[in-house]
């Protein structure tokens, strides 16, 4: 007992132990509460005591009459104490007391104990109110008990409100939250008291003069807003100063409270005008604007001031600018620079809710405003807030990132433009919203893979399409467009720039979110900005049409619109859709000649036709198999579609159902449009691979097509379509002539054309047709493509077809007999040319020869185009005639005495004559000098030819020097060598002294120093890196030496055993580390011609022992085709010419006893060689060397027996 001092002695031994529990006795504790002589310290002890020992507090709820004669005495001391410790665990007790005791009956026996009290004339004390709204915290439904069964209790607390003690107003303001909290309670509230709950709040907050009040009070209203009803009577009362109780209009007490300097009256104050506009901006917003709310908000804002009150004055703003009064005061013009201000400091912080909600509030001012009034009159206004959207868009917040870039998409309309258009600024927000969007693409995250890209794709694209419409007015509106600024941005560069992020950023993101979920709204905003390019950038929109068609967004419009508009769905991407496909597809078709004529049908069709065309492309093939008239315009716009798709690469049908479907199409429709038919041609021309060769029925169709449209053949047809008419002979005999002109009529590219001459010999036919024609545009275009082809040909690969090359010599056949003087004249006899062959000769060629002899004597020496194609087809024909015909063509153009006028006259104005035309009068004199000698035919006229001139040539050739001039003079200086005498040259010797010394006139006509300067020039010439300019000066050489023996042995021998012959076969031989032909040939030219092995030993020697150590075998030379050709040799063994210069070699060489080992190893070899196997010979190959023709057979190396 002794420890328990709260126990009152004096009364306890009236107490039984049954009272005690863990060392207290109830008894005692219960009758202390009923006691005034016991201290209030002693009574909190007690009740603290009892409140830590359940089974105490256990014993005292034991008994319904002991209990509530506790809690009885419990409320006494509620009333009556003053002591606030004693009062605060008094109420402690008591909520204990209705926690532990869960009674209804409990709860009802205290309220009316405390009404009872109240109605008794004790007041409402601060203590009893506290504890009221304590208990309507632990038991949130005793509010409704209050607004119901117990609504006396409610209406004594609310005329609590009326005393002054601020204190009692304030518990009074807490219990009314506490029942305003609680909806049940608030559905039973009778509409009086709630008129008089309104009217006393308004009252106390007319006058009140503490903050706590103030704040319980504005709580109140706070939660009282939440109900409509509730704020229809608050914001009924007007001024009540005439009232019993006076009070002011809720507009006016906030206002008053947001002049304070208190941040939480002024938070508080803010969020209850959110709290009453929230459920109808437009009804009482006009209360607190008319009040100057706005206002007071902006210069709250202004004033620098907390994240908590600063959202929740953006927040009320953003209330407050539903009401069009807000933006007819002008509070939006007055208030935009203060919250750009706010928003600026907002992003330097961390507080990522203010700044969304700000951001949201400047959106909404900029969409709100009336386009009439600007907010930005002046360019540094606008770059403010510019630069505020740039570093919103920049925030590491995708949340804030995008309420930035919604901002942005309003700021970009016309309306809000400085004067000027600031472009530096529109193109710094388009480069980081464009940012954002590559980095958000590259984002590989579940999230940014769903529903969270789009949403960030959605309004990106949104910015950007605005960017876009407001370039596209400034380019279309001429007021913005003089007033667009061009310090340091052009509209020129900023539509490029939009061009570029298009291009870089939007296409692959727009794709990449496409190929997983179709977005309509993503759709028709991308392709809303796809559209504008093409009046923005009207000059870039060639190739970035082609780079669209090319990575299939043809399909990906087509498909968007199957899967998204049918059915009359989303009407206004189907219009997008629409508008971008006839762009693009436009843009491409002004591209192609083939549909220059008919642009304004072809645009028509498409505009009518595809706003209807919603299907799919697997649908495709049917409707172009539906016959019926209705359907003819979609199937005309379907197959451009698929010709503009497969054009540039994208197919999205397969190869062989195309083709079945337009064939069949064409099949069944007549009278095709020559677009429709041009495209036809194009489909089947590119599908035709995956189908089967067309029947005759089929060509016939397409035939019938073609004739009906005469039109199509005055356009620049496809090489494809080219191809496909070459294919089949009943098409290119009708229609292959008018085709080719066509196409040779407009500018193209010879190039193209070429892989069709080579791949199609009626194709060559044609154009040889069109270029013989009279003069015009498209002859003029076959000659070039010709002499293209010409350049590129083969003779091999032209006169491989023998039927191609008796068709060419009929049409120069029919030419010639028309007398016809064109370019395509020249040209065909350029083409018969490399078609001649070592073939056995026709009557027919024979014929050509004898009128194209006859066109030499009406040609002049001026006529160098005409002239230069007769030299080459007639050196041509003498080069390849068989041996058994030669005679006769040589005697019909020897007896040709023009031919002969014309050679001299153009030998002997060499220098103002083309080196080509001078190449061919060369080779062309040249056979005929050899066959004349040959044949001892009769010559009607001689050819006067300065021989000295041609060797000076040679020898003082310059870089610069056609090196086919040089040649083609060697080997006429070569032929003048081997026939001695001519009568058909009558060689100059002007040159010589007079009188002739003896050794000049041995050597006549070229005289001592005329040998002597060609075996310098010669030497010179074998040292060149050409194999054909090597071997042309080493069969001169050989040439001039037996000149030389028949003429003077001593000068031959002479020569022969000169140094620089030794250097010279040095360098050929140590040439690339291999034996060359024209080394061993040297080689055995100056053995033969000294007269023995032993001046030349060494140089033997080594040849044999190169020859060991590579093996007999690998001397077989695999070069290229053209040098096989060079090298073949044109004496009767046909061995090749490695192995067979040097059999020669080692047999001339043995022949002139050289010692008996050197022997041995040169019959060693010899015998390896015998068993190479023979090489067939092309000498007689014609080798096309720019506009000259050349045998070969005249420049490799000559392997006769010296």
């Amino acid at each position: 007992m002794s420890r328990l001092d709260v126990i009152c002695e004096r009364i306890h031994d009236a107490h039984g132990p049954r009272w005690e529990r863990g060392g207290i006795c109830v008894a005692c504790v219960a009758e202390m509460m009923d006691r005034s002589d016991v201290s209030a310290v002693r009574k909190r002890a007690a009740l603290v005591s009892v409140m830590r020992v359940d089974a105490a507090r256990e014993l005292l709820y034991c008994e319904e009459q002991r209990r509530i004669h506790f809690i009885t005495s419990l409320l006494k001391t509620l009333f009556s104490a003053v002591d606030s410790s004693l009062l605060d665990q008094t109420v402690q007790v008591l909520l204990q007391v209705t926690l532990d005791v869960p009674n209804q009956a409990l709860l009802l026996f205290i309220l009316d104990q405390i009404h009872s009290r109240w109605t008794d004339g004790e007041k409402a004390s601060l203590s009893s109110l506290t504890f009221l709204g304590k208990l309507l915290d632990a038991h949130p439904a005793l509010s409704q008990t209050l607004t119901s069964s117990r609504l006396c209790v409610l209406e004594c607390v609310c005329s609590a409100l009326l005393v002054s003690d601020e204190d009692v107003k304030a518990a009074v303001c807490y219990v009314m939250f506490r029942i305003w909290s609680f909806s049940a309670a608030v559905q039973t509230l009778p509409d009086t008291l709630r008129q008089r709950m309104c009217v006393l709040l308004l009252h106390t907050l007319s006058h009140t003069h503490t903050t706590a009040l103030t704040v319980n009070c504005l709580g109140v209203v706070k939660q009282m807003c939440q109900y409509s009803e509730v704020v229809c009577v608050l914001m009924s009362l007007k001024d009540g100063g005439e009232d019993p109780l006076p009070y002011q209009p809720l507009p006016l007490i906030l206002k008053k409270l947001l002049l304070s300097a208190q941040d939480s009256l002024q938070v508080v104050s803010v969020r209850c005008v959110c709290a009453v506009l929230i459920h109808a901006p437009l009804h009482f917003s006009s209360s607190f604007i008319q009040a100057d709310l706005p206002e007071f908000l902006l210069e709250v804002m202004s004033g620098g001031c907390s994240d908590v009150l600063l959202w929740s004055v953006f927040s009320c703003l953003l209330l407050l600018s539903e009401d069009p009064l807000f933006f007819s005061q002008c509070h939006a013009v007055y208030g935009v620079e203060p919250l750009v201000r706010s928003l600026k400091e907002a992003l330097g912080k961390s507080n990522t809710e203010v700044q969304k909600k700000g951001l949201e509030l400047l959106t909404v001012i900029l969409d709100r405003q009336p386009a009439v009034v600007r907010l930005f009159p002046t360019s540094s206004e606008f770059s403010a807030v510019c630069d505020v959207i740039v570093e919103g868009v920049a925030s590491s917040c995708l949340q804030v990132s995008m309420c930035a870039v919604r901002a942005a998409a309003v700021l970009l309309r016309p309306n809000h433009q400085s004067s000027p258009v600031q472009l530096a600024d529109v193109r710094r927000i388009v480069e980081v919203v464009m940012s954002k969007i590559t980095e958000h693409h590259h984002t590989r995250s579940r999230e940014s893979c769903s529903g969270s890209k789009s949403g960030v794709l959605l309004q990106t694209l949104t910015c950007f399409d605005a960017a876009c419409r407001l370039v596209e007015a400034c380019v279309c509106d001429s007021s913005l467009k003089d007033g667009v600024c061009s310090a340091q941005e052009t509209l020129d560069s900023v539509c490029v720039f939009l061009l570029h992020c298009c291009d870089a950023a939007c296409i692959p993101a727009v794709t990449g979110v496409c190929e997983r979920i179709s977005s309509p709204q993503v759709l028709q905003l991308f392709l809303s900005a796809l559209s504008r390019q093409f009046s923005l950038c009207p000059d870039h929109m060639t190739s970035f049409s082609r780079k669209l068609a090319a990575s299939g967004f043809i399909r990906l419009t087509l498909e968007s619109k199957a899967q998204l508009c049918s059915g009359n769905r989303n009407v206004s991407l189907n219009q997008i859709c629409c508008d971008f496909l006839l762009k693009l597809c436009m843009c491409l078709i002004s591209q192609e000649h083939t549909w220059t004529s008919e642009l304004q049908d072809v645009e028509r069709v498409l505009q009518e036709s595809l706003p209807s065309l919603c299907c799919c492309a697997s649908d495709w093939l049917s409707v172009l198999s539906d016959f019926p008239q209705s359907l003819r315009n979609t199937q005309h716009c379907l197959i451009y579609l698929l010709h503009l798709s497969l054009l540039h690469g994208d197919r999205f049908l397969s190869d062989s159902a195309v083709f079945c479907a337009v064939l069949r199409f064409v099949s069944c429709v007549q009278d095709l449009p020559a677009s429709v038919l041009s495209s036809v041609l194009y489909l089947l021309s590119v599908t035709q691979h995956a189908g089967p060769r067309l029947d005759t029925v089929s060509v016939s169709v397409l035939s019938k097509a073609l004739s009906s449209c005469p039109l199509l053949f005055s356009r620049a047809l496809p090489l494809s379509v080219l191809s496909l008419i070459f294919l089949y002979p009943e098409l290119s005999e009708r229609f292959g002539a008018p085709a080719l002109t066509g196409r040779l009529s407009e500018d193209t590219q010879e190039q193209e054309l070429l892989e069709l001459l080579h791949t199609n010999p009626a194709a060559l036919l044609a154009t040889l047709a069109v270029a013989c024609d009279a003069e015009s545009a498209a002859s003029r275009s076959a000659v070039a493509v010709l002499l293209c082809f010409l350049r590129s040909a083969d003779s091999l690969s032209i006169s491989g077809t023998s039927d191609l090359c008796d068709q060419i010599r009929s049409v120069l056949l029919s030419v010639l007999q028309r007398h016809t003087h064109t370019d395509g004249l020249s040209v065909l006899l350029d083409v018969s040319s490399v078609i001649h062959s070592s073939a056995q000769m026709e009557h027919t060629d024979f014929r050509l020869l004898y009128h194209v002899s006859n066109l030499v004597g009406k040609l002049d020496s001026s006529d160098s185009e005409v002239l230069l194609s007769v030299f080459n087809f007639l050196y041509c024909f003498l080069s390849v005639c068989p041996p058994h015909t030669t005679d006769r063509a040589v005697s019909l153009l020897l007896g040709n005495v023009r031919l002969m006028e014309l050679l001299e006259e153009v030998l002997s104005a060499s220098s103002s004559s083309s080196s080509s035309l001078l190449c061919s009068s060369l080779l062309l004199l040249s056979s005929l000098t050899l066959l004349q000698h040959k044949h001892s035919a009769q010559v009607h006229r001689s050819v006067s030819v300065d021989l000295h001139q041609i060797i000076r040539r040679l020898a003082f050739s310059k870089r610069h020097t056609d090196t086919l001039l040089i040649k083609c003079s060697v080997r006429f200086v070569q032929v003048c060598l081997d026939v001695d005498t001519s009568a058909l040259l009558c060689v100059c010797d002007a040159a010589l002294q007079r009188p002739l010394t003896s050794i000049d006139g041995a050597l006549h006509p070229i005289g001592h120093s005329g040998a002597t300067s060609l075996m310098t020039a010669l030497s010179a010439l074998m040292l060149m890196t050409q194999d054909l300019m090597v071997s042309a000066a080493l069969n001169c050489l050989g040439s001039l030496m037996g000149f030389l023996r028949r003429r003077s042995p001593e000068t031959a021998q002479h020569m022969v055993c000169q140094p620089w012959m030794r250097f010279l076969l040095f360098s050929l031989l140590s040439c690339d580390q291999r034996l060359r032909p024209a080394a061993l040939q040297l080689l055995t030219q100056l053995v033969c011609f000294s007269g023995g092995v032993s001046h030349w030993r060494t140089e033997v020697e080594s040849v044999c022992e190169e020859i060991e150590k590579q093996g007999a075998t690998n001397l077989t030379d695999d070069g290229t085709h053209t040098l096989r050709l060079m090298l073949t040799q044109v004496c009767n063994t046909h061995t090749h010419t490695h192995t067979h210069t040097l059999r020669l070699m080692l047999t001339q060489c043995c022949a002139l006893s050289p010692p008996d080992d050197l022997r041995m190893r040169m019959e060693a070899i010899q015998e390896s060689l015998r068993h190479l196997p023979p090489s067939e010979s092309s000498s007689r190959h014609m080798l096309r060397v720019g506009r000259v023709s050349v045998c070969l057979s005249d420049f490799t190396i000559s392997t006769q027996d010296l």
